[in-house]
């Protein structure tokens, strides 16, 4: 993932603006926004009391939470397995895709278009953020506003056309200012506008630099230049209560910021329709100079939780319904809204072993081979291709080929390569995937079968 800002905010103090709060001109809703109120959502996947644990965080927190992000690197399959755990749940994920490799890579080839269809093959509410921070000079992706707008609307288009169900957010970093206008891609191209903001004590953890400005008056300038035409999001938020800079605790500059952002948004801000913490301890995790864990200090938790407490901040998406939007969870398991699991069929014959249809055994040695989205013995549609190693190895390659055709590599956990089926011809097929050291040297092979399903009608 990429270091996150706060983290990257620049210059001096700005002078402040005037907080005008701006009384929303609405037409028609966004996609996926509420009539009222703003939805709550959190990054926990890196807390390392949590590691992505949405139960034990929402108990923690006393609330359910409307939506859940994570990163995803754009040339990485789709989260298949993570957006169906979360829709489980009744959350709406929310994936900020990332081109850190810079925009050359991105085009309307089989990629995107694979991507955008495993997205709608879900029909699952998700929120995209792609390509956000643009503004400032820390991305891949940044320095082109053109190019940016350009490769920001054909994808969008191809989202529109194959995953309706998708809402795009484009969101920018709160500073610098003077270029977030150049990026931005046309009111027909966005869906929500979003904007990352962070308070810390001390810039680019340099005592010399001061502090970033008042989070009202960064989240103003987004909001006052377009809360008239979209939603906004605040993607990012946090604010740290330790200071490397500072080696010292900085709870109640935490406090402060934190309460005076949340306590303004339904008054002040009213068009803000979702705020996402980002709870990480960026300290110890090697990306910056503060800590955001709402887990790591008791009295940031306990504010967190007193803020949220007002009905304005809205659990779960109606849409989804899992879990009531004002109640707190117990610590029975929530409700989990699964599909009907078909009735198991003895597997058929194969002249390979017949790819899993799970997770390994704990304890396995072998690389283990798996298709999620469908039965290997009756795969149809956007599945993803899903291979365990029996142990980690620094710099690990896997290559996936289908019937002896490359179909992608990666080499980030965990090893996903998403393919549509209904391309292929009914019957047996070859699943073969290759491992690589960090030196490019093959140290494992593994070949499997998976039956395509005849289409209903053929």
């Amino acid at each position: 993932m990429p270091v996150r800002s706060g983290l990257f905010a620049a210059g001096a103090v700005l002078a402040a603006l005037a907080l005008a709060p701006a009384t929303a001109v609405r037409g028609a809703p966004a996609p996926l926004e509420p009539e009222s109120g703003c939805y709550i959502g959190a990054y926990i996947e890196l807390d390392s009391n949590l590691k992505g644990d949405v139960r034990t965080f929402e108990t923690l927190v006393g609330k359910p939470h409307a939506s859940y992000f994570r990163y995803v690197g754009y040339g990485q399959p789709f989260p298949f397995e993570w957006v169906h755990e979360l829709h489980g749940y009744g959350v709406a994920p929310h994936i900020a895709w990332e081109p850190n490799h810079g925009l050359g890579m991105v085009r309307d080839d089989e990629y995107l278009q694979g991507w955008a269809q495993a997205a709608g093959h879900t029909g699952i509410p998700i929120f995209l953020r792609y390509a956000s921070e643009m503004n400032g000079t820390w991305q891949a992706y940044s320095g082109d506003p053109r190019e940016y707008i350009e490769k920001w609307r054909t994808v969008y288009r191809v989202m529109k056309a194959a995953a309706p169900n998708v809402a795009m957010v484009w969101c920018p970093f709160a500073t610098p200012r003077a270029t977030i206008t150049d990026y931005y891609p046309g009111d027909e191209y966005v869906d929500w506008v979003g904007v990352n903001i962070y308070s810390v004590v001390h810039q680019d953890g340099d005592p010399s630099k001061p502090p970033t400005e008042d989070p009202l008056s960064l989240l103003s300038y987004v909001y006052n230049l377009y809360a008239e035409r979209k939603p906004i999001a605040i993607c990012e938020y946090a604010s740290t209560h330790y200071c490397r800079a500072l080696a010292r605790d900085t709870t109640d500059f935490a406090i402060e910021k934190m309460t005076r952002l949340y306590a303004a948004l339904p008054q002040q801000f009213p068009r803000v329709k979702m705020i996402n913490w980002f709870s990480v301890d960026a300290i110890s995790d090697g990306l910056a100079d503060n800590n955001y864990s709402l887990t790591a200090n008791r009295r940031v938790l306990d504010t967190y939780r007193g803020l949220i407490s007002d009905p304005h901040f809205l659990s779960r998406m109606s849409a989804l319904g899992a879990v009531d939007p004002v109640a707190s969870p117990t610590g029975d398991t929530p409700p989990v809204a699964r599909p009907p699991v078909a009735p198991v069929q003895p597997p058929p014959e194969t002249q390979l072993p017949l790819a899993a249809d799970g997770p390994p055994p704990v304890g396995s040695t072998d690389i283990w081979v798996s298709v999620l989205g469908a039965r290997p013995h009756a795969v149809s549609g956007e599945v993803e291709i899903a291979v365990d190693l029996p142990a980690r190895t620094r710099g690990t390659t896997v290559e996936f080929y289908i019937d002896g055709d490359f179909r992608c590599i990666t080499n980030v956990e965990p090893y996903r390569c998403p393919w549509n089926a209904d391309r292929s011809a009914p019957g047996e097929h070859t699943i073969e995937v290759r491992v690589a050291n960090e030196a490019g040297t093959e140290i494992g092979s593994r070949r499997v079968s998976v039956i395509v399903a005849k289409e209903s009608g053929q």
